[in-house]
């Protein structure tokens, strides 16, 4: 999603470089660009927990299942001020979010990578709520930083059974190339029968956003198929050595 389609100050909707939905107050922009000439500029209104306006959804073109695996990465551009904090409903900010649920589509919940208050010891958490177990990863030099683009990317296989337990549910999770933690405890799906069909950025304010405000992405990529670039382990990932100052990535897509 390169959000190169569409004219400046439309909604970031409507075709294949940009949201499949909720994602009212997502805008294309030229006020701060990655790569090409167009970004999205992401909007909330304050004290709204803001879905339909905050972020946005990507549905996968097929459903993913038991086995398989999905890279997702993202640019961001906080600017100076933005105030990412959340109040209530467990004092974090939904981030980076994939989907699961029955093949009837009943919900299963959400594998959640979630933005922890500003000045935590540990800025970053996830949990597959299929599981409600908690994983904390980072240090305080990697929560955000404002006024500059940076990546982040998380990895699933998916399955019911955690690797540490003899399945193959794994989690990794990565700022502008470095690994932050290769997660083996968790499940990822509920049961051995589901499925994930779609993604979230953000989409939800826990608590209510403290303001009105607004921040940038670009460059979002969604794939199952391997990507070229290796991290420093060798692990396959989207974002190259940074994410933000990368060579022109392969055509990646879900088949």
């Amino acid at each position: 999603m390169t959000f190169e389609q569409g004219a400046i100050g439309s909604k970031a909707t409507g075709n294949a470089q940009n949201f499949d939905g909720a994602a009212g107050g997502s805008f294309i922009t030229d006020e701060k660009v990655l790569n090409g000439e167009k970004a999205a500029k992401l909007t909330v209104t304050g004290g709204s927990t803001a879905f339909g306006e905050w972020g946005g959804i990507i549905n996968f073109p097929e459903a993913l299942g038991k086995g398989e695996e999905v890279w997702f990465s993202v640019n961001t551009f906080f600017p100076e001020g933005f105030d990412y904090d959340s109040s209530g409903e467990g004092w974090h900010l939904k981030f980076l979010r994939v989907h699961t649920s029955t093949t009837s589509g009943e919900n299963r919940g959400y594998n959640d990578w979630y933005l922890n208050p500003e000045g935590s010891t540990i800025p970053h958490k996830y949990i597959c709520e299929c599981q409600q177990r908690w994983f904390d990863f980072g240090t305080r030099s990697e929560e955000i930083q404002r006024g500059q683009w940076e990546s982040y990317e998380m990895y699933i296989k998916f399955d019911d059974v955690p690797q540490d337990e003899g399945g193959t549910a794994l989690v990794r999770v990565w700022k502008n190339g470095k690994l932050l933690r290769e997660i083996t405890g968790a499940k990822t799906l509920y049961g051995p029968d589901d499925i994930s069909s779609r993604a979230h950025l953000f989409t939800y304010w826990n608590g209510g956003a403290p303001k009105t405000q607004f921040m940038y992405v670009d460059d979002i990529i969604i794939t199952n198929e391997t990507p070229n670039f290796r991290d420093a382990f060798g692990n396959p990932y989207t974002t190259g050595d940074t994410g933000v100052s990368r060579p022109e990535p392969p055509e990646l897509t879900v088949e």
